[in-house]
């Protein structure tokens, strides 16, 4: 966004996340920026994980997931094996969409 939406107020209009703004657009930069260093370093794996929904202070401890489960999602990530995938983004331990 390059402020003109904003200043037309057409946020809503043009797609642009209303609810938890600034988080939804940060985690899109974070899985670009990964993709972006996955293909400048191949002989790495770089990746983005999601460990769920988890019981912590950051969700005011609403999440399903305990705190083990939420990080046996990101260890499972972590240790692929070598030649794994890169440039992927992993929701819950599982490779999926971006989107």
């Amino acid at each position: 966004m390059d402020g003109r939406d904003f200043e037309a107020d057409a946020l809503e209009a043009r797609g642009w996340p209303m609810g938890y703004s600034a988080y939804k657009v940060a985690k899109a930069a974070m899985n670009a920026y990964s993709r972006l260093l996955a293909r400048r370093y191949p002989a790495l794996r770089v990746n983005c994980t999601h460990p769920g929904y988890v019981k912590t202070d950051i969700t005011m401890n609403s999440g399903i997931l305990t705190p083990e489960e939420g990080a046996r999602n990101v260890v499972k990530v972590a240790l692929l094996p070598e030649g794994g995938p890169t440039g992927k983004f992993f929701a819950e331990g599982e490779e999926a969409s971006f989107v």
